[in-house]
């Protein structure tokens, strides 16, 4: 499945219903974190400016996982996200 491609994501979307999608999401996301700081989780994903690391729920990415993690821990604490294990 590839989670950048909005096709695939329709078709999972028809085929898993609203809850079963959410499920599937929400396991793609715990799975491809690569780092958990301050409650932020980071992953790596796929913008039309290349691959970034996604910083949690801030809204902000950078091309540099080094630079994902000084984000994270510069941001506000979340309580809760997707933790990596």
């Amino acid at each position: 499945m590839d989670w950048n491609d909005p096709v695939e994501r329709s078709r999972l979307a028809e085929k898993l219903g609203p809850a079963g999608y959410t499920l599937a999401f929400e396991e793609h996301v715990r799975a491809s974190t690569v780092a958990t700081i301050n409650g932020h989780a980071i992953r790596p994903v796929r913008t039309r400016f290349g691959r970034l690391y996604k910083v949690g729920a801030t809204g902000r990415a950078h091309p540099d996982l080094e630079q994902a993690k000084k984000m994270a821990r510069e941001a506000p604490p979340l309580s809760m996200e997707y933790p990596s294990e």
